[in-house]
C-alpha cells in the first residue's frame, strides 16, 4: 500500500517571488494559523515580561525609530488600500451592499486583491510591534491596546484563511484608518505639534469603522439565520467571533472618546 504523500506549506519566499496563485497562499495559511495563536500568546508574556524588566531601567529614547515605524505602516497601508478600496467600489456598484459582503467573487483568486489581501493580514504580525514600542519607552500599555491588537491579529489570519466575502470590508475600513492613524503616530513621534481636534478625529473614524462593521455583521447573522442569501460567503464561527470583537471594539473605544473628548475635553495622548 502506498504511502500518503504530505505536501510541504509554501514559504515566504514562493508567495511574494514567484506568480501567486492561491493555492500557495492557502498552504502557506494551514500552518501559520495555528502558529498565530502561539504568536499571540508570546505577545502577551512578552507585555507582561517586557514591563517587568522595563521597571529596573530607564526608558528606550526611540522618537526617530517609532516615527519611521508608522510611517511605513501608514506608507504600506495606503497601498494596500488603493489596490484593494477599487475592487470594493466596484462589486459595490455593480452587484449591490449585500453582494459585497456576501460574495467573495474572485476577490482571493485574482493576483492584486488576492495577494494585497494576504499581505494586510501578515501585516497585523509586525504591528504587534507598536506595543513593544510602549514597553520599551515606558508608557502605559490600556487593555484596549493589546486586547484589539492580539485579537484583530488572530481573527484577520482565520478570516482570511476561510476566504471570507466580509473580509472586502474589513480590510478597506482598516486599511484608510491605518493610512491616516500611522500618519498621525508618525507626526506626533517627532513631537510635531497637531490641531487638537485631528486626534479626535482619528478616535471618530475608528468607530465609525466599527459601526459599519456592526451593522453588516448583524444583517448578516439575518442573512444566515433565515438562509435569505443562498451560498452566502460567510461561516457561523467567523461571524460568531467577530461580531462579539467588534461590538467590544465599539464599546471599548466609544468609552476611550467620551474619556478622553467629553469629559475630559482634551485631546488623547497618541501613545
Amino acid at each position: 500500500m502506498a504511502q500518503a504523500q504530505v505536501s510541504e506549506p509554501a514559504s515566504i519566499r514562493q508567495i511574494f517571488f514567484e506568480d501567486w496563485k492561491l493555492g500557495k497562499t492557502d498552504s502557506f495559511m494551514t500552518y501559520w494559523v495555528p502558529m498565530s495563536y502561539k504568536i499571540g500568546v508570546v505577545y502577551l508574556l512578552a507585555i507582561y515580561f517586557g514591563q517587568k524588566l522595563m521597571s529596573y531601567r530607564k526608558p528606550f529614547q526611540l522618537d526617530n525609530t517609532l516615527a519611521v515605524w508608522n510611517f511605513l505602516f501608514s506608507l504600506f497601508s495606503g497601498i494596500a488600500a488603493y489596490k484593494l478600496v477599487p475592487e470594493l467600489v466596484s462589486v459595490f456598484r455593480k452587484d449591490g451592499f449585500v453582494a459585497s459582503y456576501c460574495d467573495n467573487a474572485e476577490y482571493y483568486t485574482d493576483p492584486s486583491t488576492g495577494f494585497w489581501g494576504w499581505a494586510f493580514v501578515m501585516s497585523k504580525a509586525p504591528e504587534l510591534g507598536d506595543t513593544m514600542f510602549l514597553v520599551l519607552r515606558k508608557k502605559p500599555v490600556i487593555f484596549m491596546h493589546w486586547y484589539h491588537h492580539v485579537l484583530t491579529f488572530i481573527y484577520a489570519q482565520i478570516t482570511y484563511s476561510e476566504h471570507q466575502a466580509w473580509a472586502r470590508w474589513s480590510l478597506a475600513l482598516n486599511l484608510i484608518v491605518h493610512t491616516v492613524m500611522y500618519f498621525y503616530f508618525g507626526i506626533r513621534a517627532l513631537k510635531i505639534n497637531t490641531p487638537r481636534p485631528v486626534a479626535k478625529f482619528i478616535t471618530t473614524i475608528q468607530i465609525v469603522q466599527f459601526v459599519i462593521s456592526c451593522y453588516i455583521f448583524g444583517h448578516l447573522v439575518f442573512i444566515k439565520s433565515y438562509d435569505l442569501v443562498p451560498g452566502c460567503q460567510v461561516s457561523w464561527n467567523v461571524l460568531s467571533i467577530g461580531g462579539l470583537m467588534y461590538l467590544s471594539y465599539l464599546y471599548l473605544f466609544a468609552e476611550f472618546f467620551y474619556k478622553a473628548y467629553i469629559k475630559k475635553g482634551g485631546r488623547a495622548k497618541a501613545e
